[in-house]
């Protein structure tokens, strides 16, 4: 079996120094409570996956890459590993907010720090 990659749109991106960060959210109706005693009564509605993503040290090409697919807050297509599902996997995310780091600039050498942002499900799991 090949290796599989992460990728944006079908595009292979620089992979991350760590691995992809993982969370999952869940939204609950408007009447959830607590009861005096502590108690919880809620109604979940949904849960949604998200990945934090860094990577350091990129070159110009890989930054431009990554931030013309993830920069404008419209839903792409992410190729990852879903610890929910257990398997890779291709679904819709968006991005909200990210940051990068410049750094120094060397003309043999021009690359970023780091690129940090978080990936959010468009759909529930």
């Amino acid at each position: 079996m090949a290796q599989e990659y992460i990728t944006l749109n079908g595009v292979i991106i620089r992979q991350p120094d760590e691995g992809l960060g993982y969370d999952f959210e869940t939204t609950y109706t408007e009447d959830s409570t607590r009861a005096m005693n502590g108690t919880l009564y809620s109604t979940p509605m949904f849960t949604v996956e998200s990945f934090s993503y860094t990577a350091t040290w990129l070159t110009r090409e890989e930054m431009r890459t990554i931030l013309q697919v993830v920069a404008m807050g419209k839903p792409f297509t992410l190729h990852y590993m879903s610890p929910y599902y257990g398997a890779w996997r291709d679904g819709r995310f968006y991005v909200g907010k990210g940051s990068l780091a410049v750094g120094r600039w060397n003309q043999a050498e021009e690359r970023y720090d780091s690129l940090t942002f978080n990936m959010i499900g468009v759909d529930p799991i």
